[in-house]
């Protein structure tokens, strides 16, 4: 009878906890959600805790129990950033075994990704936000591997994404910011910018 309310009591305690820990979950993202909200419409500078608590209908004090500061928010949001990212290229490319088509599809998830989530991948690439960590490492991996595939040797394998990550991102930062010139604006931007990833990947 004892062991029967002990074990009862055991299942409802780890239910408590379990769910405890989901509406800690929940919040956690709430306020990661919270702060993306305010930089959509206001910019990144604009994004405080006092802001975001305003936002989701708690005090201050709540925020800082899920994060110290908010760079620690800003960084989280970074990293999340980065897994959300490396799971649509993953995805979209782990049935090509073809490593230059498998890069072209790569090159196209992050031009999708920095127009679809346009202030959470200016957080991302920002000079500000380099930090290290686990999302960004795998997924450096990911595409260094593709590049090997590729070319084989290492070193080469290292200059060739270099090179392709300063050709993507230079690309992808001009459209955003100043758009087509003149003389390319009945181009669509996609179109024109997988045009040129074609080109610099036949030539890896």
């Amino acid at each position: 009878m004892i062991s029967n309310i002990v074990r009862f009591l055991n299942i409802v305690t780890l239910g408590h906890i379990e769910r405890r820990q989901r509406e800690k979950e929940e919040l956690r993202n709430k306020i990661l959600d919270a702060a993306l909200d305010i930089a959509i419409s206001e910019g990144w500078k604009a994004v405080t805790i006092r802001k975001i608590a305003n936002n989701i209908k708690y005090a201050p004090p709540i925020v800082y129990e899920y994060f110290k500061n908010k760079d620690d928010l800003l960084n989280k949001l970074v990293q999340v950033g980065h897994q959300l990212l490396s799971r649509n290229f993953k995805s979209a490319s782990k049935k090509e075994s073809d490593p230059r088509k498998k890069l072209m599809i790569i090159s196209i998830k992050f031009w999708e990704f920095a127009f679809k989530h346009k202030e959470l991948y200016q957080l991302m690439f920002s000079l500000n936000r380099q930090i290290p960590n686990d999302e960004l490492h795998a997924q450096v991996q990911e595409i260094a591997g593709v590049f090997e595939e590729i070319v084989g040797n290492n070193e080469i394998a290292k200059e060739a994404m270099f090179s392709w990550m300063c050709f993507q991102q230079g690309y992808i930062y001009n459209i955003k910011q100043m758009g087509l010139p003149p003389d390319l604006s009945h181009n669509e931007p996609k179109e024109l910018f997988m045009r040129a990833m074609k080109k610099f990947i036949s030539k890896i």
